[in-house]
């Protein structure tokens, strides 16, 4: 972690028993934005440190860092600590060591009247210097507007003893609406127990997290090669039965056979997601479906999924299992859910295949998918066009202060 200099900075505190943040010097909009990296702060000032669904991250006001991405590198990978290709600890910082532990969300006020808050999501590579900016994420955009009311960047419109902020998503150009309760002030309530998230324990209150029109994320089509399924090419002459589906980030959603049959596995054998071959395939199957969809791939763009029916008797729908920056994920990312969700509704796709029949989806209207951390519950509204995708989420404030990097 670099020491540049401690400037102090009065902090934001928060008061626990009101659930508010009270502050004596230094306010967002308050000094010049900072140009330059040597401008600054260094502890960033009025940080929040938050988990949200599956995965924690640091939240920034965008007053404390430049208007370019590219001047974050060394603020951003000096606070999570990070690159740790050695040991992948990231002990230096606020990083956990996986992904899902290693991200940032820089939030600013709307420049739209008809947007409350706008954020940029930061995946921080654990080994790697160079930030990943690709995609979004599904996980901590649902605390994304939460930390907006926190840091008073903007209120929550309330809608009956819920408050609803509708956010601008700057990675992906879309839109996303979190609806969550409040108190009599309009302050976010998040320790309702109300819901469980798999993964994490206990209840909390519920979040409802909708991201709007999630058609062509960053492709600008939800099917980019407009087949709901498409044969990739492998070297070796290998070739993948794949769906190519981009909806709230780009998906290369890959049949369990499918892998199965890459690996040279007898047709009952279990696939070791750990095995280091298993990955290999993995990646050049998600690199080639990159490039049908004319992506150039970055490490967390696009995502992989392997999919399989849920076991018989089962009251889940899929099993899935997810990589996130070439590593397994312990639940799933959030958009790959969603996607999984909006691809169930689309004709023809290897997740629609596998649901057909399935009277207990059909009824439900909601995919159930059994993931390493237990079971998600997505949907996707549509009328004649893809309309919205959603999920319930929870999430927990863990910290608010100063952050060195």
């Amino acid at each position: 972690m670099i020491f540049r200099s401690y400037i102090r900075a009065t902090v934001r505190h928060f008061d626990v028993c009101s659930r508010r943040f009270t502050s004596t010097l230094l306010q967002p909009g308050s000094t010049r934005r900072p140009k330059s990296l040597n401008e600054v702060l260094n502890p960033l000032p009025n940080v929040g440190f938050y988990r949200g669904g599956t995965s924690k991250g640091v939240f920034i006001h965008s007053d404390y860092l430049p208007e370019s991405p590219k001047l974050w590198t060394n603020v951003l990978n000096g606070l999570m600590g990070s690159p740790d290709p050695v040991h992948k600890r990231q002990l230096n910082g606020m990083g956990g060591g996986i992904s899902s532990l290693s991200k940032v969300i820089v939030v600013s006020p709307s420049k739209r009247d008809d947007i409350d808050c706008e954020y940029t999501f930061v995946q921080v590579q654990v080994d790697r210097e160079d930030l990943d900016l690709a995609g979004n994420c599904g996980n901590l955009s649902s605390v994304a507007g939460i930390f907006a009311v926190d840091a008073g960047i903007c209120q929550a419109r309330p809608e009956g003893g819920h408050g609803r902020v509708r956010s601008w998503n700057t990675n992906t150009n879309k839109v996303i609406d979190t609806v969550f309760p409040i108190d009599d002030q309009g302050r976010p309530l998040l320790d309702l127990p109300e819901v469980e998230v798999a993964g994490v324990s206990g209840k909390a209150s519920k979040i409802s997290v909708e991201f709007l029109n999630p058609s062509g994320a960053m492709t600008g089509k939800l099917l980019p090669t407009g087949a709901s399924v498409d044969v990739l090419e492998l070297p070796g002459d290998d070739l993948a039965e794949v769906s190519l589906v981009d909806a709230t980030n780009p998906t290369v959603i890959l049949p369990y056979h499918e892998l199965r049959i890459l690996l040279s596995l007898s047709p009952g054998a279990a696939i070791n997601f750990e095995d280091e071959e298993t990955l290999r395939v993995l990646e050049l199957v998600r690199t080639a479906g990159a490039s049908r969809m004319q992506l150039a791939p970055a490490l967390a763009q696009p995502k992989i999924v392997v999919v399989q029916p849920a076991e018989e008797n089962s009251k889940e729908d899929l099993a899935v299992t997810a990589l996130s920056m070439g590593r397994p994920h312990k639940a799933i990312p959030m958009t790959v859910g969603l996607c999984l969700g909006v691809a169930s509704r689309i004709q023809n796709s290897v997740v629609e295949r596998m649901l057909r029949g399935n009277s207990a989806y059909l009824d439900r209207g909601t995919v159930s998918l059994r993931h390493p951390g237990g079971v998600v519950e997505v949907s996707a509204a549509w009328d004649g066009d893809l309309k919205a995708a959603s999920v319930v989420r929870s999430g927990r404030r863990l910290m608010r202060g100063d952050v060195f990097w």
